[in-house]
């Protein structure tokens, strides 16, 4: 399998070329031991130490939920040269068991790359799962009312991914514009569906194929309208969410926690932010 690494090229447009990596930090038997029902990987800054203990101490606690099991882990890249920061992450590692570490360069303009690792990392290790879910390290996330929306489906699903998805998208032109594509990297003035990078679910039979079509499909670094292209390269169109209402990007200003107990996956502005929803939500004390 090839990842991509960007290169530059005239102009401000990064294009990608391909390479192989290797895990530097892995969790190899992780999935075989623990057969998780879902599995959900949140992609994370190398440095962003704080992200993970906010997890781990909130929604990536719960290990078990409506009699499934669910694993949690954190992938990352390198930042080449900072031996401290790696150490770091070496301890942490060995402390939680909860990191992947691959060799690409981490940035924001490698996200592609972050999602293809993934993808590979899913598809060699954790074949046990049913689904796996890509997270943002600022959502909150519901366990519970994800594993219930998944519950519900009945029948194991296949081909299947679903999350808040984008029809039509518009592809952006203005070299000033952080999201800029040019035309030779991608001719058509619309993206084909696809679901918002804040949070996705998918059926594990996905990331092998996602990563078989990759090889024909032109990288570029907004990740989740590439996993669009991909989707459409393999014929497959993003299910709409049973209730689109449980994915929230921008919450209301006043905090409700009868409102908030009924999402599976909100944007919050901060981790403090996350923290005391999930806290205020998880308490006893003051039921819905």
């Amino acid at each position: 399998f090839y990842c991509y690494y960007p290169r530059k090229k005239p102009g401000n447009y990064h294009v990608a070329y391909p390479q192989n990596y290797r895990f530097i930090l892995d969790q190899p038997d992780k999935c075989e031991k623990q057969k998780p029902f879902v599995v959900v990987i949140v992609p994370v800054a190398p440095e962003n130490f704080k992200a993970h203990n906010a997890i781990r101490i909130t929604w990536g606690s719960e290990e078990l939920v409506r009699d499934r099991v669910v694993l949690v882990l954190f992938l990352l890249g390198s930042q080449s040269g900072n031996k401290t920061l790696q150490e770091q992450l070496q301890n942490e590692s060995q402390q939680y068991q909860d990191l992947l570490q691959s060799s690409f360069q981490d940035s924001y303009r490698n996200l592609t790359i972050k999602t293809m690792v993934m993808m590979e990392w899913l598809s060699r290790k954790c074949q046990q799962a049913s689904y796996a879910v890509k997270v943002d390290s600022d959502v909150l996330l519901s366990m519970n009312n994800l594993i219930k929306m998944l519950v519900n489906l009945k029948k194991l699903q296949h081909n299947y991914i679903t999350g808040l998805v984008l029809s039509g998208n518009s592809v952006l032109r203005d070299p000033s514009n952080k999201f800029y594509v040019p035309h030779d990297v991608y001719p058509k003035s619309r993206y084909p569906p696809y679901p918002l990078g804040m949070c996705y679910i998918f059926s594990m039979d996905l990331p092998e194929k996602i990563l078989q079509i990759s090889m024909h499909i032109r990288p570029f670094f907004i990740e989740d309208a590439y996993l669009g292209m991909c989707l459409k390269g393999l014929g497959i169109t993003p299910k709409k969410l049973p209730n689109m209402g449980q994915f929230v990007v921008r919450p209301p200003p006043q905090f409700n926690r009868c409102y908030y107990s009924k999402l599976i996956a909100i944007l919050t502005e901060s981790l403090t932010q996350l923290i005391s929803f999930w806290m205020d939500i998880h308490s006893s004390s003051k039921p819905c």
